[in-house]
């Protein structure tokens, strides 16, 4: 079953390349929805006309590219937005895009604010259903301030400050940024989540909780160093880390490791590859681990349909007593979006963490149909219907309502 199952998710993505071969349109969720909408960065987005033909030749020179780095400061992805991500957010995202003159006025102050820029996340959930004991559940996912500041040309200095789940603030990501160099290339060194695969907002998918690499862990926080470029439709990431503390019952070691990730952006189908590795194995201390992982993700667009997925292979060594066991598993992640229209996503999702039989574990897949509505600038409203089936004959149903603002 595993494998017919691996195979259907394989041939998928196939099938949306011949389909979406002949009408190159756009390209996946945010990121890959943002090539239809070139007025976001030009005030003439004509490829025929010669002036932006001037002006967009240089490939050393050309910002004009559909990664995250696009609106994003942190060129992984995620958190505070730039200009750029701040008019694609208020242009292109909501289904009302007018904002009162008032708060226009004081947006743009701070938005054309040379030195220092500031943003914000905040979700709030209730859930109900069979995974909590209260029904409903409220509680804060998210509360985030951002602060960046821009110190000289190629130099920034950013800090996020937000709450961790038991409401103690804490400094999540915080680094030093030194970019704006041809072929869009930076270098990057402080307190982060290294690059690789997907980075959803969702942090409970899969992909990221399983390889320990969700936003809401402590432990997918690491300090280090990460370099990288974008070419244009070509982008590739590295980064060399270690832990900020000495893991209690590990060898006394601090954990170090790595990770890589590359691929290509283009208007319709976006494809990377991506390896992390962190070595904190001793074998004669309990609990010790070597951990590894490596996948393939992208994305594919036809017309209002996108395509989202990742498949990863995860390589646990685990110590014990003197002798070190293997614990693998496979993950994958696949979902299905329409924009029904400006401000109106529908999604389905297929998720599966397959461990190998030596772990001990269960399978576990999952099952969501939602929503996602942007009524106005800089608000999101994301309702879910999630089904867990964990083997043999565990199932939870859950919904829940996320309400999200930020700026």
């Amino acid at each position: 079953m595993k494998k017919i199952t691996m195979a259907i998710l394989l041939i998928l993505p196939l099938l949306f390349i011949a389909a979406a071969w002949d009408a190159a349109y756009a390209t996946p969720l945010i990121a890959m929805q943002a090539a239809e909408r070139c007025d976001t960065c030009h005030e003439e987005p004509d490829r025929k006309d010669p002036k932006w033909i001037e002006e967009n030749y240089k490939i050393s020179e050309r910002k004009c590219r559909l990664t995250c780095n696009v609106c994003h400061v942190n060129p992984s992805g995620g958190m505070l937005r730039n200009g750029t991500g701040y008019v694609y957010g208020t242009k292109s995202l909501s289904l009302v895009t007018d904002i009162p003159d008032d708060v226009a006025r004081y947006i743009e102050a701070i938005r054309e604010n040379g030195f220092l820029t500031i943003g914000g996340d905040f979700r709030f959930m209730a859930i109900r259903g069979d995974s909590t004991d209260v029904d409903p559940l409220y509680f804060p996912m998210q509360a985030d301030l951002y602060l960046n500041a821009r110190v000289q040309k190629h130099v920034s200095l950013f800090t996020q400050f937000g709450l961790e789940r038991a409401g103690n603030p804490a400094v999540r990501e915080a680094f030093g940024l030194v970019d704006n160099f041809p072929y869009n290339a930076y270098v990057k060194f402080g307190r982060f989540i290294p690059p690789y695969g997907l980075r959803l907002d969702d942090h409970t998918a899969f992909i990221r909780t399983k390889l320990e690499l969700s936003q809401a862990q402590s432990d997918a926080y690491f300090s280090g160093v990460e370099a990288g470029a974008e070419p244009t439709l070509f982008f590739a990431r590295a980064s060399h880390f270690n832990s900020d503390t000495t893991p209690s019952g590990s060898s006394g070691l601090t954990p170090t490791g790595y990770s890589a990730t590359a691929g290509w952006a283009g208007t319709w189908l976006h494809l990377s590859l991506s390896y992390i590795g962190i070595n904190d194995l001793d074998a004669t201390t309990l609990g010790s681990t070597e951990r590894s992982a490596y996948g393939a993700a992208g994305a594919l667009r036809y017309k209002t349909l996108t395509y989202l997925f990742e498949f990863d292979r995860k390589n646990d060594d685990v110590a014990s007593g003197g002798s070190v066991s293997t614990e693998d598993a496979d993950i994958t992640f696949s979902e299905l979006d329409w924009k029904a229209v400006q401000g109106v996503n529908l999604k389905a999702r297929y998720e599966t963490y397959s461990p190998e039989a030596s772990t001990g574990e269960a399978d576990q897949k999952r099952y969501v149909a939602g929503v996602d509505f942007y009524p106005w600038p800089f608000t999101e409203i994301n309702a879910q219907y999630r089904v867990t089936d964990s083997e043999p004959g565990d199932t939870s149903n859950d919904f829940f309502v996320i309400g999200h603002i930020w700026f």
